[in-house]
């Protein structure tokens, strides 16, 4: 009587499940079963050297008696073990499947195996039945104790590689909510570190479900310059919710942070194809002239200055309320040499600072803009309050904002000639050691 044979069915990435059933079976039933798994890397196992992997597949289900179909959370998913059923039990005669399950209840399993007799891979008992049952087809009537040492081997083996159930709204929400309690309570430098936890627990099959959370995510670690980490995240939400103008925003704003500037270009074309008139939007013209003006400050070449001037200039011609791209056209005026037209810009911004300064709820960038006109008109007192001004509002601003306006001023000082001590003296106001 020939071997009784067995083909396990497995997804590539959940190989050790198939091992591990291949050794049960070998070690259990004392060779009598022969088992054969694509993935298999002891001599005569798997896929035979130089052949064509599909006809072999096709031989190996053919000669099968039993299909063990191993089913996950991930590869439930799959068509792949759905096609290798499938072929099985059309290939002219009949053959039985057992669908074994791994880190799911035996009812979770939705697909069309779900028809079939449903073992839990993780159940010692019903892995002891499953060995029994193939014994019985093998003509064997193994004794009780010879199935106890495979079974426990089997199990340890098992415990190490057992999957993670796929992700859940129901999870994400407790992770944004404590990150939402970090922020609540000041304690936003802990985000880093609960992020790193988060994500040890999700396990290395991740897969993004709740874009909100890294929305926020993305947010947080961009205010606290941890720049890799936002666009990791931003890359997360946009797999979930396409192109959002605002994820790419960010996204482009960490690349220039990190100096990739081709990148972050590339991401501002991207926006702008999605809508023309984004062009002109003073979010998105104004990373464009960053973007240029950063470039100038490596090469010096007056067509990236001219650049970066131009984009400023259209972001705040587009809406002159709009106080940042202002003060950053006057700034690259100056550069320019033309002097009539910064000083045009230093008379109109501080008026929407002012009229932005009288409202309730104010923005310290207002302040901080405000400081640098005044530096501007090289009135260092007079800058010297205002960004002490920013610096008191609730809530202040984060590390990230901080440096870049003492970047501004530094960038008006030095357009202004004006003395060093100056920049010391923000710097200080600002709290940057």
């Amino acid at each position: 009587m020939s071997k009784l044979k067995v083909l396990i069915s497995h997804a590539h990435d959940e190989k050790a499940l198939a091992e591990a059933w291949s050794t049960l079976i070998a070690d259990g039933l004392m060779g009598a079963v022969e088992t054969w798994f694509s993935s298999d890397m002891t001599p005569g196992g798997g896929i035979g050297l130089g052949k064509e992997w599909r006809g072999h597949l096709y031989e190996k289900l053919a000669e099968s008696n039993f299909i063990i179909a191993i089913q996950t959370p991930i590869s439930a998913a799959r068509p792949w073990i759905m096609w290798e059923c499938g072929v099985a039990s059309g290939i002219d005669r009949e053959r039985g499947i057992i669908p074994i399950v791994f880190g799911m209840g035996r009812g979770d399993l939705a697909n069309p195996l779900s028809s079939y007799q449903v073992y839990s891979g993780e159940d010692a008992g019903q892995v002891r039945e499953v060995l029994e049952r193939l014994a019985k087809e093998a003509g064997l009537s193994p004794k009780e104790h010879h199935l106890e040492a495979p079974l426990k081997a089997y199990l340890e083996k098992v415990s190490l590689h057992r999957p993670r159930r796929p992700l859940g709204a129901e999870q994400m929400a407790i992770w944004r909510t404590r990150f939402e309690e970090l922020i609540r309570s000041g304690r936003e430098a802990e985000v880093l570190a609960k992020r790193q936890a988060m994500y040890a627990s999700f396990g290395a099959t991740f897969q993004p479900v709740d874009p909100t959370l890294h929305e926020l995510l993305s947010k947080i670690l961009l205010d606290q310059k941890h720049y890799q980490e936002a666009i990791e995240e931003v890359d997360y939400a946009l797999k979930l919710v396409g192109d959002d103008v605002d994820l790419l925003h960010r996204k482009a704003l960490a690349l220039v942070e990190l100096q990739s500037l081709p990148e972050a270009e590339a991401l501002i074309g991207r926006i702008v194809n999605l809508r023309h008139d984004l062009r002109d939007n003073p979010e998105i013209a104004t990373l464009e002239g960053r973007i240029h003006r950063e470039r100038w400050m490596v090469t010096g070449e007056q067509k990236d200055l001219d650049r970066a001037y131009e984009a400023y200039l259209r972001a705040y011609q587009a809406d002159p309320s709009q106080y940042y791209p202002g003060i950053n056209a006057a700034g690259l005026a100056l550069r320019r040499g033309d002097t009539a037209q910064a000083e045009h810009l230093l008379r109109r911004v501080p008026d929407t600072c002012r009229a932005l300064q009288a409202r309730d709820v104010v923005s310290y960038w207002v302040d901080f803009t405000a400081g640098e006109v005044q530096l501007g008109l090289e009135d260092v007192t007079a800058a010297l309050v205002e960004y002490e001004r920013g610096v008191a509002r609730s809530p202040g601003p984060p590390p990230r904002d901080r440096s870049s306006a003492l970047g501004g001023a530094r960038r008006m000082i030095e357009a202004k000639g004006l003395q060093q001590s100056v920049a010391d003296e923000i710097r200080r106001v600002l709290g940057i050691l």
